[in-house]
């Protein structure tokens, strides 16, 4: 079988890209991947068809440059982007590149980028999030310690582009924690403040191709990959994850991108933590990109959401896909650093004799 569609993958040594690259190899058809790194050691992570470096998307007339030669030199026909540096930096650029590229409109990647504008939009027209504050000077952080009676307070890099902060997440339970934490990263007006919600960790990922909802998953984030490196004991990077069904889930995440864009095109992965009353609340949207584990999860599941975009791509019929709910529920994704990863049902999972 010849490999008729060739694509570049970007970042195509970190674990986004080695997700999207191994979802590929399970598609029921042979496809080139050409993989792409800025990093000139994790470029020998990649696990694509070849490899090249390429400059950081900062450099964007260099990082242009060099991309345009590999998608000439390697008769690329499409871009999958996975982190989002690149994505802001190619975002509405198909027409200076002569391959596809199947993401977002520019706006819509700004907005999705910046965590507090998102959070204004959302909470302007009734989604359910977090209360939360823009932190631009010292004094902010008392006056949301004032209004904000829970602890501990979830503290932040608010992702503004351009910023260059988009984690730093702390767990603060007084004012000087914040303070000092907003201080040490120089993020006064880069970072926010939330409530803290306590309850689980989800996330809706979903494709939609020119406003029309393709298809979507949910899952429960359970645990994380070295918790301990990390403040607030998130990583990013489940090591126990399970697919779910939540009705409410699949409809607030969809009233919510059709806020942030009313015409939605691309891949969108939602992030909502619960509440007290397990009620969902989103803290966040990544645009054009799957998530880290997602990718491979779903695909080895029977749910290839990567093939999918690839056929939107090339403007081939999908055929008929479930717009929620694709996997059945409390299947298991399990891994950490490098051991794994592990799909099983709930029911498979050992459990102590009782």
């Amino acid at each position: 079988m010849s490999k008729s569609k060739r694509v570049l993958v970007t970042g195509a040594g970190g674990p986004g890209g080695v997700n999207v690259t191994r979802a590929l190899r399970l598609a029921d058809e042979e496809i080139f991947l050409l993989g792409t790194d800025s990093n000139r050691y994790h470029i020998c992570l990649a696990e694509t068809d070849a490899r090249e470096l390429v400059p950081k998307a900062a450099d964007l007339e260099a990082y242009l440059e060099r991309l345009q030669t590999l998608i000439h030199d390697y008769n690329i026909g499409l871009l999958i982007l996975t982190n989002g540096v690149e994505i802001r930096a190619l975002a509405g650029r198909e027409d200076d590149l002569s391959a596809r590229i199947f993401l977002p409109k520019p706006e819509t990647v700004a907005a999705g980028q910046d965590k507090y504008r998102s959070f204004e939009m959302w909470a302007a027209n009734g989604i359910p999030v977090p209360r939360t504050f823009v932190i631009r000077a010292a004094e902010d952080i008392d006056r949301v310690f004032d209004e904000i009676d829970t602890r501990p307070i979830w503290v932040r890099g608010s992702g503004i582009p351009g910023h260059g902060i988009g984690v730093a997440s702390l767990p603060c339970t007084e004012p000087d924690h914040a303070k000092s934490w907003i201080a040490h990263h120089a993020g006064w007006g880069s970072f926010i403040a939330s409530e803290f919600l306590p309850g689980d960790n989800l996330t809706w990922l979903s494709l939609w191709n020119q406003g029309e909802l393709v298809c979507s998953q949910s899952r429960r984030r359970v645990s994380y990959v070295i918790p301990h490196v990390s403040p607030s004991g998130i990583t990013g990077a489940p090591a126990v994850s399970h697919t779910i069904h939540r009705q409410d889930v699949n409809d607030i995440g969809r009233r919510a991108l059709k806020v942030i864009d009313d015409s939605p095109h691309g891949v969108f992965f939602i992030d909502f933590k619960c509440d007290a009353s397990d009620e969902p609340r989103i803290t966040e949207v990544n645009v054009g990109r799957f998530g880290t584990t997602s990718p491979h999860f779903y695909a080895k599941a029977g749910f290839n959401i990567v093939h999918l975009l690839v056929k939107l791509a090339y403007k081939e019929d999908v055929g008929a896909v479930a717009q929620y709910d694709v996997l059945s529920p409390d299947l298991y994704w399990i891994r950490t650093l490098d051991c794994g990863p592990v799909l099983i049902p709930a029911d498979e999972i050992p459990k102590w004799p009782t």
